[in-house]
């Protein structure tokens, strides 16, 4: 029940940060921050109820500073903004390494799409706003996010 319940309030929080991104093009450190202490509960319910303390914390505590180091880099060469890594990486926490690469794939698929519509609407509209150039990628991480949120709530419920 804790960890449908996490899944469940992380799907929210994915939605927030979305919604925010779309309007500002800014995800608030609190959300992140949110994700990261979700999967905190997560975790510790894991182990009351036997899961193994590497299996519960260390394995996706390493796929998130992976994910990270990784999102750094991009954000290093100008390709992600800083609020969308720390996203991505507090998400991949939750994903654990099971569903890391498919919260990857689905994100960057999705990022693809939202930077295409972006494109072809920039072009229609013959804007050349700075705002309207800057992909909202928090998008792209909630369509991520969701995928593991269904993934493993239907997985629990079961």
């Amino acid at each position: 029940m804790i960890e449908t319940s996490a899944y469940v309030a992380l799907a929210g929080i994915l939605i927030t940060a979305a919604i925010s991104d779309l309007r500002f093009r800014l995800i608030a450190n609190r959300l992140p921050l949110l994700i990261v202490s979700l999967f905190v509960v997560a975790a510790a319910a894991r182990v009351m109820v036997g899961v193994p303390v590497p299996t519960a914390l260390l394995w996706p505590l390493a796929t998130g500073v992976i994910i990270f180091l990784v999102g750094l880099a991009g954000f290093a060469a100008g390709m992600m903004g800083g609020g969308d890594v720390k996203l991505l990486a507090a998400t991949a926490l939750m994903a654990g390494p099971a569903l890391a690469m498919p919260l990857v794939f689905y994100t960057a698929l999705t990022g693809g799409l939202v930077a295409l519509v972006l494109l072809i609407w920039q072009r229609a509209s013959k804007s050349t706003s700075p705002f309207a150039l800057k992909v909202p990628y928090g998008v792209a991480i909630m369509a991520g996010g969701l995928w593991v949120c269904f993934h493993k709530v239907s997985a629990v419920s079961v």
